[in-house]
């Protein structure tokens, strides 16, 4: 009765390691990258912040005019739809489309609006992409009243690091 004691418990033991060893952690590389900040919607009042920080670059310009149905509304990259989910999509995020030359590595290079293809392509045609940025404007946004104002805005953001809002 022993024998069969000992063999049952030692079988059961062996199963519960066999079991606890084959499992192992996923190593793949992917990093999800809305983990990397905190969610925030609504940012401060923008009359009170800057026009090159992020967040009234997301609240005047990305969000209004980016994150549009069919756009860059969650249904690919970049993700428009919130500061977090924009920032993360972009900054030294790896271009998907890029012109013929491959020029570009990062959609927003910090430092750079000449490598950075998100902010070429708000001025010019590439071949290889859809068009220049934005490709359609919904009716209420102020984009094509304020387009010189806001690339600027933009240019300033990259040149001066794309820091988050918090930076």
């Amino acid at each position: 009765m022993k024998t069969k004691s000992f063999i049952y418990i030692t079988s059961l033991l062996l199963i519960i390691l066999i079991g606890l060893f084959s499992c192992k952690k996923d190593t793949d590389d992917f990093v999800n990258p809305y983990d990397q900040n905190n969610v925030i919607l609504n940012p401060v009042d923008t009359a009170e912040i800057p026009s090159e920080n992020f967040a009234y670059l997301h609240e005047k310009v990305f969000l209004p005019t980016c994150a549009n149905s069919g756009c860059h509304d969650g249904t690919f990259e970049p993700d428009f739809r919130t500061i977090s989910s924009t920032y993360n999509t972009t900054v030294n995020h790896s271009v998907i489309t890029n012109d013929q030359s491959a020029s570009f590595q990062y959609r927003v290079k910090p430092g750079s609006s000449s490598e950075s293809l998100l902010f070429v392509r708000l001025e010019t045609f590439l071949p290889n992409t859809s068009g220049i940025m934005p490709l359609e404007v919904e009716p209420e946004s102020d984009w094509p009243e304020k387009k010189s104002e806001y690339i600027a805005a933009i240019k300033a953001w990259i040149d001066g690091g794309a820091k988050y809002i918090d930076e």
